[in-house]
């Protein structure tokens, strides 16, 4: 165990924690959320101004959470993000996943492009009317709602090739020369 982990164990578990906790969860959830209010019936200036003041609540509950958990919880926050996002290749394996798996999560890869390029043809040759606005940013939200899950199904298999992609091979030649 870390020092810094060591000292969020042995934290007070007051109210001061359970409260900077509470707000530190609560700042999630507008960042995950705030495309709701283009859902709801309001016109587009209300919209604005509902989702500017909710992801602005989200962002003044992260400060008062940081405020009251203090450096060591932020630092391990910190560090479990960066262990997350540059995990060594050599210390985890992805699981493989089957070929219906792989087979379905590819197709709704290949269909999670398909909204778009229905919404340009409907704003080409149609003149969209209010409610069709909205269609089309249904549209627009289930591409982006296809994608993500696609790459869920995919696995960590697809997610480590994906990262070789962009890999110049010369890093390892000259690797091996030194």
């Amino acid at each position: 165990m870390t020092t810094e982990q060591a000292s969020i164990t042995s934290m007070n578990k007051g109210w001061k924690y359970r409260l900077g906790m509470a707000l530190f969860i609560y700042s999630l959830i507008p960042l995950c959320t705030v495309e709701v209010f283009a859902f709801l019936p309001l016109t587009a200036a209300q919209a604005l101004a509902f989702g500017a003041v909710y992801v602005a609540s989200g962002e003044i509950a992260f400060l008062a959470a940081v405020i009251l958990l203090g450096k060591p919880f932020i630092q391990s926050i910190k560090s479990k993000i960066k262990s997350f996002i540059f995990r060594s290749s050599a210390t985890s394996v992805p699981k493989t996943v089957s070929k219906t798996r792989h087979a379905f999560g590819v197709g709704l890869l290949v269909l999670s492009v398909l909204p778009y390029y229905l919404t340009i043809l409907a704003l080409l040759f149609t003149h969209p009317k209010a409610p069709d606005l909205r269609f089309l940013l249904y549209l627009l939200f289930s591409g982006e709602a296809l994608f993500i899950v696609s790459l869920f199904v995919l696995g960590d298999e697809f997610w480590a090739r994906l990262k070789r992609l962009f890999e110049w091979p010369g890093k390892e030649q000259a690797s091996n020369i030194a």
